[in-house]
């Protein structure tokens, strides 16, 4: 039985100043991985601060999610694919990632019982309940609220296929589909804000050094050669909107690679062999 599922980071969880507060967060493995059929921006409201959190949503309606390792060359820009990062972790600190979501420890934790209950992974028996629900977003959400006897407005475990046998979780936040519980109204439309937005839109919005903060834990990701093009793409047309960003970079960039082996655990050997330098992804930060 698989007790170690796969977690996938597409935000703040992919650089070590974002993964501050669950460090250490012990992974048996962790490589770049491209996101399918999603498209990624901020657009919730965060229950940490004054500011907007990263999205990830799906691009076609009862659609499977769906990534895959990254490779030696780069996609096309338009591939409408979102690079991310997985990380092989034990169910308790998914747990611990689950509660930091939003969404209740044990409750994670009581879902990775009845998977071990029929058997399986955690993976393979939500991928079961999205299977049945037809990967219609709403009506999985029902169908997990119902198994689990309860939702979160912030954020809830979804499957991701892979290309191995179990499929991957990634925490994503309902929106207009509903939590799965009519009395749990998701942030999203609670705050009547469900748009994705770039940085530059969101900083119209929300341009305080809390969104600042929050902003450079997701852009870090570029140390570690994941892209995050998609959202900070058009950064570098506002020059001084990108001089801020380099200026809080700035400090980061030499301790943000110790840093983030440190709270997975990674020796440079293996972080190396993940995360390599080389072929640069099309990036805010230079190579």
């Amino acid at each position: 039985m698989q007790r170690t599922p796969t977690l996938i980071a597409y935000g703040s969880l992919m650089s070590g100043l974002g993964l501050a507060g669950l460090a250490p967060l012990p992974v048996l493995d962790a490589w770049r991985v491209r996101l399918a059929g999603v498209r990624r921006g901020f657009g919730k409201l965060s229950q940490w601060g004054d500011r907007f959190a990263m999205v990830l949503e799906p691009t076609a309606a009862r659609t499977p999610l769906r990534c895959a390792p990254i490779g030696d060359v780069s996609p096309a820009a338009d591939d409408g694919g979102v690079d991310a990062l997985a990380y092989v972790v034990r169910v308790p600190d998914l747990a611990r990632v689950a509660q930091r979501e939003g969404y209740r420890a044990e409750v994670l934790l009581g879902l990775a019982r009845a998977a071990e209950h029929r058997g399986c992974g955690l993976g393979t028996h939500l991928w079961s309940i999205a299977e049945r629900a037809g990967f219609d977003i709403g009506a999985y959400h029902r169908a997990l609220a119902e198994s689990a006897q309860y939702t979160s407005p912030h954020y809830l475990p979804h499957p991701v296929a892979t290309d191995g046998d179990e499929p991957a979780i990634v925490f994503l936040p309902p929106g207009p589909e509903g939590s799965g519980r009519n009395d749990v109204v998701p942030i999203r439309v609670q705050t009547a804000e469900t748009r994705l937005l770039t940085f530059r839109q969101i900083w119209r919005l929300k341009p305080n050094p809390t969104q600042l903060e929050y902003a450079v834990t997701c852009l870090l990701a570029e140390v570690h050669n994941a892209s995050m093009a998609d959202v900070f793409g058009d950064v570098r047309d506002y020059p001084p909107l990108a001089a801020l960003l380099d200026q809080r970079l700035a400090p980061e960039l030499a301790v943000e690679p110790a840093r983030f082996r440190d709270a997975l655990g990674l020796d440079a050997e293996r972080y190396a062999a993940r995360f390599p330098a080389h072929p640069r992804r099309r990036a805010f930060i230079a190579g």
